[in-house]
């Protein structure tokens, strides 16, 4: 029989040729029959085996401890570490590789990233991961063209015109330069810093002509370089911007800061965008920027938490903008436009339902801005926001109220618990302010707290929900297919939800102002609730069942709320994250008994 070993797999993929080399001589093959222990408890462990196929149940005892499969490695921890092995029972015909305990203790001696494998925690796996698709997404970066980025369309003026005319025109446009064309035909660049120079520093009138105050001789870009090469041309010049030639026509200037932004998956276009718009068509096209940042952020090796706090930004500049266009000044500064959901904890990974809710000022009269929320909740609908299924949305009169009536909401809320008070207040808690007065929202989560001081019971009840769902992990550590949707996991109901809900519980039992679940769990360990390694696996597991959410959406063409689902299917998953979905979902039920005995869930 072939004794060829799989380098492919983790972590002997990161052995070198000659250590390879070693491996392979060294390395034998075994058969074993059901029910076979080729393990005792307390024998001594040889060899580490690597599963090539059947299945190897690890057990303490009696204790089902896991199940190895094909491509798991058993017995590494007892063996890397010189511990007490736990013994073996083959639960369906297996053939596994043997690779001798020597073998294995020379190459964690000799290749630091193959003994880290064995000794790192799961945030620690997870975020090496990270860093290695962080390579990748530079490597894309690498090959990029100029022409890819955003290009800042020119704008020409003659050289007659005025330094004071310039400025003008300049901030009428949101421009930090202009292209000046001079009476000889050559094309020269006035800079912001450069009106600054002659017309403050130099004391030259404002009727003087820019075609003596810009700069000539510019260096360009063609739109088909690289835009790396871009960058070097800025650094070697000491320069911000590039006009960028096509055909050898000016169709653009590239601006240091925007190649920058590239190089963070264009986020800063969509800000630009944002800020630039000035009817609702112009912020609705800056809007639908988001779906190609999402796809392009995905797989380039930014953390899923900073994709989602990414995208969540903006999102809310989007949303505060059309606030701005739609209310009036005076009645701006008596409201405050409040998002909840994912959106408020800062989580947004797509656009998702409206979550958003108006506070009003006590002096006005809620039914005085009614048409307003219905053209915002519309605006909204335009931009690919799809409607919130509960209505949780400034258009509906019971999520735009007054401070008063919202406080009475609150006392009713916790007064007469229910399903519905539940998901009103787990929506309240995770509310951000966007835009308006966020003192309105301050003094009712600071009246929440307050009428929640020795309420135990409540929250309790409130923490119920997180045993609502069954984790999908089976008795063997297999991964639990949904019932209803043949080879698929709901990572929401199954993972993303128990961790989201039962930190958002024990937040409000400690009074924590912050609505990101990661900081909740951060602060949740400064209190004492996690030990260190517990919250850093938390919010490891956590970002990975986020990322792999963000995958299966974006693998069926989901990146709106409308018709998204929480499905992902398992055989659209490597080895390696299928393995993380397991130790993920494994968390997830040692966090939910945690949850269990720390509300007494069990009692209900």
């Amino acid at each position: 029989m072939s004794k060829d070993f799989d380098f492919s797999v983790t972590p002997f993929s990161h052995l070198s040729s000659a250590e390879r080399g070693k491996l392979s001589a060294a390395v034998d093959i075994a058969y074993f029959k059901t029910n076979d222990t080729p393990l005792k408890p307390g024998q001594a462990l040889d060899h580490l085996m690597l599963v090539i196929k059947g299945l190897l149940a690890e057990k303490n005892g009696d204790e089902l401890v896991t199940v190895h499969g094909q491509g798991d490695l058993f017995g590494a921890s007892a063996l890397i570490n010189d511990t007490k092995s736990l013994s073996c029972e083959v639960q369906e015909e297996a053939l596994v590789y043997l690779i001798p305990r020597q073998m294995m203790l020379d190459l964690c001696r000799s290749n630091s990233a193959f003994e880290a494998f064995f000794t790192s925690s799961l945030s620690e796996r997870l975020a090496a991961r990270a860093n290695a698709e962080s390579a990748r997404g530079m490597a894309s970066f690498m090959v990029a063209k100029v022409g890819q980025a955003y290009l800042h369309p020119p704008l020409f003026v003659p050289g007659s015109c005025t330094l004071r005319d310039a400025a003008v025109l300049m901030k009428k446009e949101k421009a930090t330069s202009l292209l000046v064309t001079a009476a000889d035909g050559r094309v020269g660049v006035l800079s912001g810093s450069d009106m600054r120079d002659h017309a403050i520093i130099q004391g030259k009138p404002l009727e003087t002509p820019v075609e003596s105050c810009a700069t000539y001789g510019t260096i360009t870009v063609d739109q088909d370089e690289f835009l790396f090469n871009a960058q070097v041309l800025m650094t070697r010049y000491n320069i911000r911007r590039l006009p960028v030639l096509r055909d050898g026509n000016i169709i653009g200037v590239l601006e240091l800061i925007d190649l920058l932004g590239y190089m963070s998956s264009h986020s800063h276009l969509v800000a630009v965008q944002v800020d630039r718009a000035q009817t609702l068509d112009e912020l609705r096209v800056a809007s639908e920027a988001l779906g190609p940042l999402l796809q392009g952020l995905h797989g380039s090796g930014v953390k899923i938490r900073f994709i989602a706090e990414m995208v969540t930004d903006l999102s809310r500049k989007i949303q505060r903008k059309l606030f701005e266009m739609l209310v009036p000044p005076e009645l701006a500064g008596k409201c405050c436009l409040m998002v909840m959901g994912s959106e408020g904890r800062g989580e947004q990974i797509a656009k998702t339902d409206q979550d958003n809710a108006l506070i009003i000022a006590d002096d006005i009269d809620p039914d005085s801005v009614r048409d307003l929320c219905r053209q915002y909740t519309e605006a909204m609908i335009s931009f690919g926001y799809p409607p919130c299924s509960g209505n949780m949305m400034v258009s509906n009169p019971e999520w735009s109220k007054t401070e008063s009536q919202f406080r009475d909401d609150i006392y009713h809320w916790m007064l007469t618990p229910g399903e519905k008070a539940f998901l009103n207040l787990a929506a309240f808690i995770d509310g951000e302010a966007v835009a308006g007065d966020p003192l309105l929202l301050y003094r009712l989560r600071s009246y929440l707290f307050q009428r929640l001081t020795d309420n135990q019971g409540f929250l309790s009840h409130f923490a119920r929900p997180v045993n609502s769902f069954d984790t999908p992990i089976g008795f063997f550590h297999q991964l639990v297919m949904d019932k209803d949707h043949k080879g698929e996991i709901d990572i929401k109901k199954g993972g993303i939800f128990p961790i989201v809900h039962g930190v958002r519980a024990l937040a409000l039992e400690k009074h924590l102002t912050c609505t990101s679940t990661f900081s909740r769990i951060e602060a949740l360990g400064q209190e004492g609730i996690f030990d260190t390694d517990f919250a850093a696996n938390l919010v490891e597991a956590f970002q990975f069942l986020m990322e792999i959410r963000l995958q299966g959406r974006l693998s069926k063409g989901q990146l709106s709320g409308e018709g998204a689902d929480n499905f992902v299917r398992a055989d659209d998953l490597s080895k390696f994250q299928q393995d993380a979905l397991k130790d993920s979902l494994l968390l997830v039920k040692q966090f939910k008994q945690l949850l269990t005995h720390h509300f007494k869930l069990a009692a209900f």
